[in-house]
């Protein structure tokens, strides 16, 4: 530590006499732990004023649980307290109307308190911050009371009629406010877009119809009831207007999404309804039903074949469309054949409805799997159904005297046929014994199906392999800008217009397909092109978009957005010099290099001999070492990429034969003629010529220039731009932004547009285009693992880490 210097700037000495003075103490634990609490009170009143609805309602739920003592000790609903405050048919009868109201904040169990005290906070709290108090207020009462009045009033007229469900819910009471918070959720959809909008109405509609038609219980009808004024109240509740269905045929993505929806919800609701027994459904008998005899291992079985078949739907997978075809058929078969009373007829209403939507919408799943998968399939496919077949055969006639009745053949045919889709036959075990090994052959199944189905709904046929020479063609004759090249690559799929004219380059990860840079042909074609290419993706299941494109394709685009993600480099070789004291930095490369004995060579990567190859390979493969993270991919090319003899490499060598440095450079086209080169792969080695990055793009731009070449670009630097977005940014800009900043240390994206800019190019922005908002998650993820795909799990903690270190900064 330096000692004290005095006013005037004279260095002074302590007095050793002088009384030493203690530093001032710090603030005590007790103050520290006041500010805290202080601070968590703040931030919480500062909420509680955001959402006072969803506290009262919260508070009403937790007293009334506290009076009856229902929140800390369940009591059967049949209870004094609880049936005298319960709600439903009998309550309008005997004009008890209060009990909707107090009925509402009472539950019979503690956890229920649990599950509606997180449901209040979490969606009634939302909705409130964004439609405000009295809204909320009035989403939640209006359709509690809509759905608990309406089902009670409903069921009143046919209380005593000869509708065995209706005088059975007539005679059921509720408590509890489920129906006002899915009322609210129901009002909450119209603050999505309207595609999830859709898909949120469809999916939570279709869940509850099935309840009802399955189980059949009173609050089956009252959620129904509350959800659907929701719905119809939500537009008016947060200012908008109601939108009127519009007419014409839905687009095939749309159709893929609500049947894979509608599926999925059937799905979970015969989940639901077997694990919670009702009454049967409108069509039932009127009394409680009892849980089929499968477990729970295999109802999940269940449900993941039947949510690997809606995802193959979603998908637009024709594999699964033939899949869930055939068992929709079965099922509604089955169900007919085995019809032995009204409890079945719910399983006919619903598979029905599937089956009616594949059928209608059959062209809405074109994409075929790969030459020959199918066959395959079906040869394993057909093996493993005889092989349960004959299995569950054999074990229904050796276990004969354990079931009940007992079975003859057409019994036992009836039997396997429902256990094929998981159903229940007519026959039952009548021990434990029994039921346990059907239950094991069952869950054998289940494994079986998931794992025919996992190979066949994700083999990606993807178009027909387009021969190299044919996207090398097109380039030639159209160019393709600065990455025009990068499509030839095998890393890219083409893609070509049905006259063979224009092409687009791609790769698929995930469910994403992005494409490079602009369409390959003429730009009269861009917009044709790209309608014809998003509609290939959506009969592929795949979520297009383009990076790197330039203006010419952001106009092109009807219809669809764009942000900017990096910016082109391009040096007009036409008088370039390096003259003037903005060249200075490159002078002295030059001449470093010069007085150094540094020299460039140029050619093939193939025709360099084996030693310079060598070396070349060894000071890229040190380059990729020293990094914390993997080598990219996708537009950033490799030394394997320079093995292309249409690539020129360029190294700095000294008069050893050492080499300082490497520089690859891809052809730009046009007309035929190559008018221009891209710089692609830059490695330098660690202990070698300083400025060595410097000396070759320069001794490369001249020897391009003398050799009659337009232009050379210096490629785009993804992930980074000179000037920050100004204005709103989207989620994409900052999931973007976010990369750039994490890969920095390791890649020095901005560094390396600051590098470039010493060469003062002329700088192009370029885009990335997609269809819309939705789509910005799963693009970001995927345009991260593009770069990245032999990220390993320590590599993504380590970024992750670097990301919660760099918060802060940006605070």
């Amino acid at each position: 530590m330096s000692r004290p210097l005095s006013t005037t700037g004279v260095l002074e000495t302590p007095d050793p006499a002088a009384p030493v003075t203690a530093p001032p103490a710090g603030p005590s634990r007790f103050a520290v732990a006041r500010t805290r609490i202080a601070l968590v009170a703040g931030i919480t009143g500062r909420g509680a004023r955001r959402i006072p609805v969803t506290l009262a309602a919260l508070a009403l739920l937790l007293v009334a649980g506290g009076l009856t003592t229902t929140l800390w000790r369940p009591l059967p609903a049949e209870t004094g307290t609880l049936l005298a405050h319960s709600y439903g048919t009998p309550a309008l009868q005997d004009g008890h109307w209060w009990t909707f109201l107090t009925g509402a904040f009472l539950e019979p169990r503690p956890e229920h308190y649990l599950l509606l005290a997180v449901v209040l906070v979490v969606g009634l709290g939302a909705f409130e911050r964004r439609a405000g108090h009295l809204r909320a207020a009035v989403a939640l009462i209006g359709t509690q009371l809509i759905g608990t009045v309406g089902a009670a009033a409903l069921l009143l007229p046919v209380a005593d009629s000869s509708w065995p469900w209706a005088v059975a819910a007539a005679q059921q009471v509720d408590l509890g406010l489920t129906a006002g918070a899915l009322g609210v959720a129901g009002a909450a959809t119209a603050f999505l877009t309207p595609e999830w909008r859709r898909r949120v109405r469809v999916a939570a509609a279709a869940f509850l119809i099935v309840l009802l038609l399955k189980s059949g219980l009173l609050w089956d009808l009252s959620h129904l009831l509350a959800f659907t004024a929701g719905v119809l109240a939500g537009p008016a509740l947060i200012g908008r207007r109601l939108e009127r269905p519009t007419a014409g045929r839905p687009v095939a993505l749309q159709v893929r999404a609500f049947v894979a929806l509608v599926l999925t919800a059937v799905a979970l609701a015969n989940l639901i309804e077997t694990m919670y027994p009702g009454i049967g459904g409108l069509f039932g008998a009127g009394v409680p039903t009892h849980a089929p005899l499968h477990g729970m291992a295999l109802m999940i079985g269940e449900l993941v074949v039947a949510l690997l078949v809606a995802d193959g739907l979603r998908r637009g997978r024709a594999a699964a469309w033939w899949l869930a075809t055939a068992g929709t058929a079965i099922i509604l078969v089955n169900s007919l054949v085995n019809l032995r009373g009204p409890v079945r007829i719910p399983d006919v209403l619903s598979a029905g409805a599937v089956l009616l939507l594949l059928l209608v919408y059959r062209n809405a799943w074109k994409w075929r799997t790969p030459n020959g998968f199918a066959k395959r399939w079906i040869v394993r496919g057909a093996a493993a159904v005889v092989t349960f077949g004959v299995v569950w055969m054999t074990m229904l006639f050796l276990l004969r005297a354990h079931l009940s009745p007992a079975p003859d053949m057409l019994d036992s045919l009836r039997e396997t046929m429902s256990r094929f889709t998981f159903g229940s036959g007519p026959l039952r075990p009548t021990n434990g014994a029994t039921r346990a090994l059907l239950g094991a052959a069952e869950i054998a199944w289940a494994l079986t199906l998931i794992g025919l189905l996992v190979p066949w709904l994700y083999a990606d046929r993807g178009p027909d392999a387009r021969p190299r020479e044919v996207i090398g063609a097109l380039i030639r004759q159209y160019g393709g800008g600065s990455l025009g090249w990068m499509r030839t690559w095998p890393a890219f799929t083409t893609w070509t217009s049905r006259d063979g004219q224009t092409a687009i380059s791609y790769c698929v990860v995930g469910t994403v397909a992005i494409a490079i840079g602009d369409p390959v042909g003429r730009e009269a074609d861009f917009p044709a092109a790209v309608r014809d290419f998003r509609q290939f993706c959506a009969y592929a299941g795949w979520t297009p978009c383009w990076f790197a494109a330039t203006p010419a394709l952001v106009r092109a685009a009807e219809g669809l957005r764009s942000t900017q993600i990096g910016e082109d480099t391009v040096m007009d070789l036409r008088g370039l010099e390096f003259k003037g004291k903005s060249w200075q930095d490159i002078r002295t490369a030059r001449n470093h290099a010069k007085r150094d004995g540094v020299r460039m060579e140029m050619g093939r990567l193939t025709e360099f001999p084996d030693e310079l190859r060598s070396q070349i390979e060894r000071i890229s493969g040190e380059w990729v070492s020293q990094k914390a993270l993997p080598e990219m991919g996708f537009t950033l090319g490799t030394v394997s990429h320079a093995l292309d003899p249409e690539i020129r490499t360029h190294v700095a060598l000294d008069a050893d034969g050492v080499v300082h440095g490497i520089t690859t450079w891809l052809p730009v086209h046009r007309d035929g003629e190559v008018v221009g080169w891209t710089l692609d792969l830059m490695r330098r080695s660690p202990g070698g010529f300083r400025p060595v990055m410097d000396f070759l793009i320069a001794e490369s731009a001249m020897a391009f220039q003398a050799e009659g070449y337009e232009s050379v670009s210096l490629s785009v630097a993804p992930l980074a731009r000179r000037t920050q977005i100004t204005g709103r940014r989207t989620v994409l800009d900052r999931t973007l932004d976010t990369m750039s900043t994490l890969l920095e240390p390791t890649y020095g994206f901005r560094s390396l547009m600051s590098f470039k800019a010493k060469f003062h190019p002329e700088f192009r922005p370029v885009y990335l285009v997609y269809a819309g908002p939705m789509d910005l998650a799963m693009i970001s993820l995927a345009i991260g693992r593009a770069y990245l795909p032999n990220l390993d799990t320590r590599q993504a903690a380590m970024l992750l880490r670097g990301l919660r270190h760099k918060q802060p900064q940006h605070a």
